[in-house]
């Protein structure tokens, strides 16, 4: 795989979708195993044709962070060349999943700080220092909204890289694809405005939502700080996963278009005052 892959199949997708010289996310993970996975999916993901957009309530549904541990060792799954996404319900969750993230050496870590289908999100306030002690590149997935005080203490931390962003929620659920766009964008305007002096220049964004086709990824990659796109219910409809307008077009548009940015599946920088 590239150095620097331009091109990230996010979570849940990641899990069942890994095509050649894209990342592939895995999870998200949580500390306890939170059954009815696939019915879930079934039941909950809709697509609305008024808001051309897909909302699901899937809420986090997997086999547990140890499962994907006991894998991992018989051989059965290879993480070395994966995200893996966690998500705590506790500061014990938390804390658990960063010391399964260690064992495990992943490619990268995606701390999903944003899930709208599992009620308020917590986090433990040493919860960025612990992920940059684990020694794996930490990625942020941040909220389309109130993401502020995540930001601001994940760049205390040393973070820099950051996933912008999780679906929109609304009472229904989670809406993703086109509607998401433009929120999207905002965020990762809005990141730039809120670094302080020198370090927006060291932000590294992963740009998701609403990417339908390889022209899409000119809105992402014309924003400042994205290295990197990122997919998901782009993925829903199989019949243009390879095609010239799916993953293997939006792939090669994003590798035209950031080619010689900044990488960004490393370690976090040097902490500012």
């Amino acid at each position: 795989m590239d150095a620097t892959p331009r091109l990230v199949v996010s979570a849940p997708f990641g899990n069942y979708v890994q095509p050649e010289g894209a990342l592939a996310t895995l999870g998200t993970f949580t500390a306890a195993r939170r059954p009815g996975r696939v019915w879930r999916i079934l039941k909950t993901v809709r697509w609305y044709p008024r808001i051309g957009g897909w909302v699901n309530k899937i809420g986090l549904r997997n086999p547990g962070i140890d499962w994907l541990v006991e894998k991992a060792r018989v051989g059965r799954i290879d993480v070395a060349d994966k995200l893996v996404s966690i998500h705590g319900f506790s500061d014990a969750d938390w804390y658990l999943l960063l010391e399964r993230i260690a064992e495990l050496a992943p490619r990268g870590v995606e701390l999903n700080l944003s899930c709208p289908n599992v009620g308020a999100i917590e986090w433990p306030v040493d919860l960025f220092e612990r992920a940059v002690a684990t020694g794996v590149p930490v990625v942020a997935k941040l909220p389309p909204v109130q993401y502020e005080l995540l930001f601001e203490q994940a760049l205390a931390a040393g973070i820099r890289t950051f996933h912008c962003c999780n679906t929109l929620p609304v009472p229904a659920g989670g809406i993703s694809g086109s509607p998401l766009k433009p929120v999207a964008l905002a965020c990762i305007r809005r990141l730039q405005e809120l670094a302080p002096a020198g370090v927006a220049s060291e932000l590294r964004i992963l740009g998701g939502g609403g990417i339908k086709r390889p022209g899409d990824v000119d809105d992402y990659a014309a924003a400042p700080g994205v290295v990197a796109i990122a997919v998901g219910t782009k993925v829903m409809n199989p019949a243009y996963l390879f095609s010239a307008s799916g993953l293997a077009g939006i792939r090669a548009r994003a590798e035209e278009l950031l080619a010689g940015r900044a990488p960004w599946l490393t370690g976090a920088l040097a902490t500012h005052p």
